[in-house]
């Protein structure tokens, strides 16, 4: 429902959609994301990229990934 939200909003009024999309993502980032054993919004999303970049190298490096 968000990125339907936020696309009908770039749509519809372009001139506020930048920051307002802006504001919109880092208040879903700073209010959904956080574990809740670990508050903190960077180490969470720190934690997404690290799992994100150990997929991506073990794809990218499995035999016959490059033809």
């Amino acid at each position: 429902m968000l990125l339907y939200a936020l696309r009908d909003w770039a749509r519809d009024s372009p001139t506020t959609a930048a920051p307002g999309i802006a504001r919109s993502i880092l208040r879903f980032t700073a209010n959904v994301l956080p574990d809740a054993d670990h508050p903190d919004t960077a180490g969470t999303l720190e934690a997404m990229r690290d799992e994100r970049l150990v997929l991506a190298h073990a794809v990218h490096y499995a035999p016959g990934a490059h033809r």
